[in-house]
């Protein structure tokens, strides 16, 4: 379904708006990591978002702490990180109270230096249709949006 078909569809109601909403997020998800992974074949997007985040954590970058950056679990994380050991592009170090460390590797600096050109004209595409009122305005509500998610998360553990 095209995005004006979506829209007339889905307009009559907020509820109807917010599930597609809801669900073009997944969509969408799926659409970036397939055509992202035709672009950078090195290495998977869960991938490519666990060095951006590790990037993004403070020091030490334990694995606990890069999977709460990226809204998943430590196990998660050691499985990333481990297939990314392998290609060499992070180091898993021992740290204190038996943490584990996430070390960046001179390997991946350099894919991102090298991904720099392909990446830059990705995000100058995915956002060709947005002005910059239109950007700043997407990244304030997302920033609701993640406060919302963050009360689902509240309100999952409480139906455990």
């Amino acid at each position: 379904m095209k995005m004006d078909e979506m829209y007339t569809r889905f307009a009559d109601s907020t509820l109807d708006m917010q599930k597609a909403l809801f669900t073009s997020i997944f969509v969408m998800q799926n659409r970036m990591q397939t055509a992202c992974e035709k672009l950078q074949t090195q290495i998977s997007m869960k991938q490519w978002l666990l060095i951006v985040m590790a990037q993004s954590c403070p020091e030490p970058r334990t694995l606990t702490a890069v999977g709460e950056l990226m809204g998943c679990s430590r196990q998660n994380v050691k499985k990333l990180a481990a297939a990314l050991e392998n290609k060499g592009f992070v180091k898993l170090e021992q740290g204190s109270n038996n943490s584990v460390q996430l070390v960046l590797t001179e390997k991946a600096m350099g894919y991102f230096e090298e991904m720099g050109e392909r990446h830059a004209k990705t995000f100058e595409l995915l956002y060709s249709e947005f002005s910059e009122q239109e950007i700043k305005e997407l990244f304030r509500l997302y920033g609701k949006l993640y406060a919302g998610m963050e009360k689902v998360e509240s309100y999952a553990e409480k139906t455990k």
